[in-house]
């Protein structure tokens, strides 16, 4: 049960946060406030900022859901990872900084034309909602175990929360508040990690000799022969090290470079040095903290298998791992303690969501309402819509964390959804700043379009009547479909490749 001392927690938290977002945004009255304040943020705070947000829920719950169920393999992903930040560092973030641009997709219209900016836009507004609407569920999944209520429920209360300071503070409450969340939810992973030390038998060392017999912590699933299930080219296995190495630079550099949500506080630096500072110190944080959620999934493997819980078998039964940290958290930890676990979820989900929100609302009023819906509007009027916007797309949120809320895995299913469109958004972003006179504005679309059909064709579990056809085209690689980690690298390739046959019209 929640104790009155694990509510007065909850309050604190939820007060403090309120409080930041009334107080960053008592002076903002334009835009360029709003959305990138003032590009005047300290570089410090926009790197927990950049983090927290990658992070998410998906981390919070899905990793230690993930290494609950397997072992360590999602490490090689924040090995791929280092690489596409220092790639975003030296490709990218030099060209945002000289377009002096408010959203990334207005590089997209200088470099190439409106449709292609277009475009851009609506590949990230529909990614960013279904994989923000995956986070989201993700931590209402938590919050629904935890306090024992619908999930749909929990859905609206944390969209709600996340909408009141977001839509009062605007991108500086986003980053402050960030800043909090970071530190919460480090804090939940450590005293989850000394709270299950303290109760196995043999503390630390139990924890050692049980992750060991059961292999949690093997990280690389590799071989040299082709016939071996880990053949580290084998395009039909997602645990593969190349596709894992591969998928997790270019999923980084999608994320962090051609996604609104993450560019935007790289955007808010008065200097383009102490946004490429920024980001490379959270590659530096990355791996010691992904293997610390890791720790924390197979930590609560030795635990159940030292206490056995019926519910927990039932969460193993129904594939539903991510439901376990949450029920742990309810269950075993005192009150106090289980309260500030309670606000790292909650700090978890607000992290990816309130960023989500001001993103989605900046890029829907500077490259959809500004130039199509009202071109001639005063700042006060900005702002007001921008917050209007916000409130629109928290109500989205809601919608489809609702539909996702029954998946077996969040953290899987986030990446898949990155999968499918964003290596159409990595390679028109390629062909803009790697070349100079290659790229056609209506090409770009049609290009854009056609990636995402390949990706489905070549890696979706069934194509219906084109089965045979894939099976066919195949053959010569010996899988019948491609794994899906591998659907970001052929989407981008695609794009790219195909994108740089048209050259740019004078």
């Amino acid at each position: 049960m929640i104790s009155l001392l694990d509510w007065l927690v909850l309050l604190l938290y939820a007060g403090i946060v309120i409080t930041i977002g009334y107080f960053a945004g008592k002076r903002e009255s334009t835009t360029d406030d709003y959305f990138l304040g003032s590009r005047k943020m300290p570089w410090f705070s926009v790197m927990i900022s950049i983090y927290a947000t990658s992070l998410s829920a998906l981390t919070f719950i899905g990793v230690p859901g993930a290494a609950f169920g397997g072992d360590f393999v999602y490490l090689q992903l924040a090995i791929g990872d280092l690489v596409g930040r220092v790639l975003i560092s030296l490709l990218l973030l030099t060209a945002y900084y000289k377009s002096q641009i408010t959203t990334i997709y207005e590089f997209l219209g200088h470099r190439f034309g409106p449709r292609s900016r277009d475009a851009g836009t609506g590949f990230f507004i529909l990614t960013r909602l279904l994989a923000s609407g995956v986070r989201l569920a993700g931590c209402a999944i938590a919050l629904s175990v935890v306090f024992d209520i619908p999930l749909n429920r929990a859905i609206v209360l944390i969209a709600v929360v996340a909408l009141v300071y977001t839509t009062l503070g605007g991108i500086k409450a986003v980053i402050w508040t960030d800043t909090l969340q970071f530190l919460l939810f480090l804090g939940g992973a450590s005293v989850t990690l000394f709270v299950i030390f303290s109760s196995l038998p043999g503390g630390f060392n139990e924890f050692v000799q049980i992750g060991s017999e059961f292999g949690k912590f093997q990280i690389l699933h590799v071989s040299v022969s082709p016939s071996h299930p880990d053949f580290f080219l084998n395009l039909n296995s997602p645990n593969a090290l190349a596709a894992g190495l591969l998928f997790g630079c270019f999923t980084t550099f999608a994320v962090l470079g051609t996604d609104q949500d993450l560019v935007q506080r790289m955007l808010t630096c008065d200097h383009v040095k102490k946004s490429q500072k920024a980001l490379l110190w959270t590659a530096v944080l990355n791996f010691p903290i992904t293997f610390l959620f890791l720790c924390v999934g197979a930590a609560l493997f030795s635990y159940y298998q030292v206490v056995p819980d019926s519910t927990v078998d039932a969460f193993i039964a129904t594939n539903h791992n991510d439901y376990i940290f949450p029920h742990f958290i309810k269950t075993v930890l005192q009150p106090g303690l289980r309260g500030l676990l309670i606000a790292a979820l909650l700090a978890a989900a607000m992290s990816s969501l309130d960023s989500a929100l001001n993103a989605l609302s900046s890029t829907f009023y500077i490259d959809i309402y500004k130039r199509y819906i009202r071109p001639a509007t005063d700042e006060k009027h900005a702002v007001k819509i921008s917050r209007y916007f916000v409130v629109l797309f928290a109500a989205a949120l809601a919608l489809i964390a609702m539909k996702f809320g029954t998946t077996e895995s969040v953290l899987w299913l986030g990446f898949r959804i990155f999968g499918y469109t964003y290596g159409a958004m990595i390679g028109i972003f390629l062909l803009a700043v790697l070349t100079h006179n290659r790229g056609n504005d209506i090409a770009n679309i049609v290009i854009m379009i056609t990636s995402v059909i390949v990706v489905v064709f070549l890696t979706a579990d069934s194509v219906g009547p084109f089965q045979e056809i894939r099976s066919t085209l195949l053959f010569p690689l010996g899988v019948d479909k491609i794994a899906w980690k591998w659907s970001i690298i052929i989407g981008s390739i695609w794009t790219f490749g195909i994108g740089a046959l048209f050259p740019k019209r004078a």
